[in-house]
């Protein structure tokens, strides 16, 4: 149900690329797994890649190791100074051009990178460059999968279960008297609202979660729908009806009563929006009793 939280740590550390004979590029990597976290797919020819200080080829790099990763293909991936990275975008604001990192060149632009082993989910380093041309920017990651991972940075849970009687040794409850039920300290991992963003890259989707109801089986074939938390019971309520989340048992017995939560995830994003809808549930026993029996 939950994926794994990524995040992507994004340093302000321009690297200036000195002249150096071009090395291979690292092997690429042609698909992901679902949480970003390994390849499943590597090319088979991840070609050379990289180019001599001042040739100015596949893309127009100069100044260092800088490669398409590619062999002059499509691919985003790059190679800089001997680090695997992933194309971002141009720089924002461009560095004055009187600075190390233009390389002594009045034309093309500095652009920014990732560079790390895992450039689309982190962590990585934003690595700039100078290039004549804009390399290919990489492709937007699917906004629904950083929903997920938004989810899995909020560290949902199932309610705590209040409820009388209690369960516990000694506790009975009362055939035909009321039951109560309710949520054992509510906050935001419990019943939301809770928001949280993931990002991968430059890219980043923002998420917010809350509990719509909650629907209580109460383990004798019947159920109750609750909206909010409920309210707990305190002696003073001596034998009133829960004002909002309640339940009479008719049979003596010993019940499993399960709460089970429902979430409401809405996400915005990359260009998009969408809803993720989801359930969690813990459950209690409880026994009821007659009151002839109880008293004797």
């Amino acid at each position: 149900m939950l994926r794994r939280t990524m995040a992507v740590l994004v340093l302000a550390v321009p690297l200036v690329l000195f002249a150096r004979p071009a090395v291979a590029a690292e092997p690429e990597c042609e698909k992901y797994s679902a949480d970003g976290s390994t390849c499943d797919v590597w090319a088979d020819n991840p070609g050379s890649g990289g180019a001599d200080a001042g040739e100015g080829t596949d893309g127009g790099h100069s100044g260092g190791d800088v490669g398409d990763g590619s062999g002059g293909g499509s691919d985003p991936r790059m190679t800089i100074d001997g680090q695997n990275c992933l194309y971002v975008g141009l720089a924002d604001p461009q560095p004055p051009k009187d600075r190390p990192i233009w390389d002594g060149h009045d034309d093309g632009a500095i652009h920014t990178a990732l560079c790390g082993a895992n450039q689309r989910f982190g962590p990585t380093i934003d690595t700039q460059f100078w290039a004549a041309e804009a390399p290919e920017a990489p492709e937007p990651p699917d906004p629904a999968e950083l929903a997920e991972q938004a989810r899995a940075q909020m560290d949902l849970r199932a309610i705590d279960i209040g409820i009388v009687p209690e369960d516990k040794p000694g506790s009975i409850g009362i055939v035909g008297m009321p039951q109560w039920m309710w949520v054992e300290n509510p906050g935001e991992h419990t019943m939301g609202p809770i928001t949280e963003t993931a990002t991968a890259g430059n890219f980043s989707v923002t998420a917010t979660a809350r509990v719509d109801k909650i629907m209580w089986n109460m383990g004798d074939g019947t159920t109750v729908t609750c909206v909010g938390s409920g309210t707990p019971y305190e002696d003073k309520y001596d034998i009133a009806d829960s004002p909002d989340c309640g339940h009479r048992y008719t049979r003596q017995g010993e019940y499993n009563v399960t709460a089970i939560s429902y979430w409401t995830l809405q996400w915005r994003g990359i260009g998009d929006v969408g809803t993720i809808e989801f359930t969690l549930e813990d459950s209690t026993d409880i026994v009821m009793g007659e009151a002839q029996v109880i008293t004797q």
